[in-house]
């Protein structure tokens, strides 16, 4: 997510209404067969923030993104780049070097074509300190990123270069093998220079105000509408392999009403909260579905309490996260070992997996006692005899009650006094992302299978980095990583662990759970691609079967 939280992991659902009088015309006319609607009815629990790639922070802006928007490549179910606007790869000197060939009939909904220099525009723009993006560090492979998002080079010396109307060069400062998974990052989406110079500021900030280049065309949004619809996009370069026409969007943030609605046939598909997942498993419709993403505590280290390293980990030990996960979060959710999910990455050596090896004991483990322990610890260090804190969460229910679970776990564990405070997700989001916050329970979605996605988070450096942890030894190990390691896969497992286990130790994050959700899913809905490790859901080529 992030969050600047970050992306958080909201997935799509989706739904279907059926107009009665259709059924009663058939019924009158044997040989009159009348066509399955390509009309569906979906909902998010939180509204759209903005569609400028600059400074979209969150998955269901990102998500809208994707659906209206194309890049160069597409991540497919398995989370593997496939060719969208590229149409051929060439890599060369030692991965330093991409080529990248583009289709010729790419089209933005102005008229104007996609050309190379869209993608030259759009990431020397995002780097732009200007620009105030949060996505910065995704550019750190690119040659001169680094140095132009902190305001030390022009934009126009980033490593990026259009040959020609349909060829783009790409030079990297540090080579690394999942470069093409982050190219389908919605961050990497081109910009139509001509509608940023148009609207200005305004850019993405409606659906007047944005121009489109992807499957469908965004309309009915204002900015802050809790309703919006995508329609599809005549002008879209494969727009014949598109068959649904309209796609229409509200925000539910009661998993009750958007539950409802589905048993209503209003929905065809609903995420389901935890008592909804046990109610319905042995429903045939059920998918459990994996969310990518990481559940935590973040700790804004510059507040003197939760600054306390023993304070922390107090807190992260008096969580029993079997009994969050199989009775709070009831929906197939597991706890967390590490700042990392599994089946990201695996041991060159032994084949463990990633999770397992960066593990650190009594770091994210249930010790109420040591917990205790280390509690009385900070508070001596404190100069306190008791000490309070204020979680920030999102208003939507599944936050507000692992908040609740936290609050009561930490009150009845430590004796440590705990105040929720439930805020609408934007509102958080721009409370955190001034640092307006003590502790935030919030996640983040990875958006392609490698440890760095969550890892890279907590560097010194990172704009994302809201807590502002600091460690040497931590930054040191990402480095040697992203650099001299970077195609020594040994090494740089070895690299990622220490990270990892810097971070454990540190307690700089209170991992909690890696996600997953239950989901009730039509039969009738087909072609959906689910990507399983942001839980992001791809509706080009979705349809409504009979």
């Amino acid at each position: 997510m992030s969050l600047r939280n970050h992306k958080k992991a909201l997935l799509l659902c989706s739904g279907i209404i059926l107009v009665g009088g259709i059924f009663a015309i058939t019924a009158h006319s044997k040989s009159t067969k009348t066509a399955v609607s390509q009309d569906l009815n979906l909902y998010q629990t939180a509204p759209i923030t903005s569609l400028d790639v600059a400074k979209i922070t969150d998955s269901v802006s990102s998500n809208a993104l994707s659906q209206v928007g194309e890049g160069l490549y597409r991540l497919n179910a398995n989370s593997e780049a496939e060719n969208a606007l590229a149409t051929k790869t060439t890599v060369s000197d030692n991965g330093h070097q991409y080529t990248i060939n583009l289709r010729h009939d790419g089209k933005w909904s102005n008229g104007q074509p996609v050309t190379a220099q869209d993608f030259v525009y759009s990431w020397e723009r995002t780097l732009n300190p200007k620009s105030k993006s949060e996505f910065t560090y995704q550019f750190a492979n690119i040659k001169n990123a680094n140095a132009i998002a902190a305001g030390k080079k022009a934009p126009a010396t980033l490593g990026v270069k259009a040959v020609g109307k349909y060829q783009l060069k790409i030079t990297l400062s540090q080579p690394a093998a999942y470069f093409k998974k982050m190219l389908a990052s919605t961050t990497y989406y081109p910009l139509n220079q001509k509608a940023v110079d148009k609207y200005g500021k305004k850019y993405g900030s409606s659906a007047a105000t944005t121009v489109y280049n992807g499957p469908f065309v965004l309309t009915n949004w204002n900015g802050t509408s809790d309703t919006w619809t995508l329609k599809k996009n005549a002008t879209y370069a494969a727009a014949k392999s598109v068959k649904l026409k309209r796609i229409s969007y509200k925000v539910i943030k009661s998993s009750t009403t958007s539950y409802n609605l589905y048993q209503s046939k209003k929905l065809d598909a609903v995420t389901l909260d935890g008592e909804q997942t046990t109610q319905n498993k042995n429903n045939p419709d059920l998918k459990s579905i994996s969310q990518g993403r990481i559940g935590f505590i973040q700790y804004n280290q510059k507040d003197k309490v939760a600054a306390n390293r023993d304070l922390r980990t107090a807190i992260s030990l008096a969580i029993n996260r079997q009994q969050l996960t199989t009775k709070v979060l009831k929906n197939g959710s597991q706890p967390a070992k590490t700042f990392a999910i599994k089946n990201m990455l695996k041991n060159p050596k032994t084949g463990n997996d990633f999770t397992a090896d960066a593990k650190v004991k009594n770091t994210v483990d249930y010790n109420p006692t040591l917990a205790k322990k280390l509690y009385q610890q900070a508070l001596k260090q404190l100069g306190k005899k008791s000490a309070s804190v204020t979680i920030t969460c999102g208003d939507d229910d599944a936050s507000q009650n692992m908040a609740e679970f936290i609050q009561s776990a930490l009150s009845s564990k430590l004796g440590l006094k705990v105040h929720v405070q439930a805020m609408p997700f934007t509102s958080m989001l721009s409370n955190v992302s001034k640092g307006n916050f003590q502790l935030n329970l919030t996640s983040w979605s990875m958006d392609y299978a490698d440890p760095i996605q969550s890892l890279q988070i907590l560097e010194s450096t990172n704009n994302s980095n809201m807590g502002d942890y600091d460690s040497k030894t931590y930054d040191q190990a990402l480095n040697a990583s992203e650099g001299r390691d970077a195609l020594k896969s040994t090494a740089r497992y070895t690299d990622l662990v220490k990270a990892a286990q810097t971070a454990a130790k540190d307690q700089a994050v209170t991992p909690l759970y890696e996600g997953r959700t239950g989901t009730l899913v039509s039969p009738k809905i087909k072609g959906v691609v689910y990507n399983k490790f942001n839980g992001s859901a791809d509706y080009t080529h979705a349809y409504v079967g009979d």
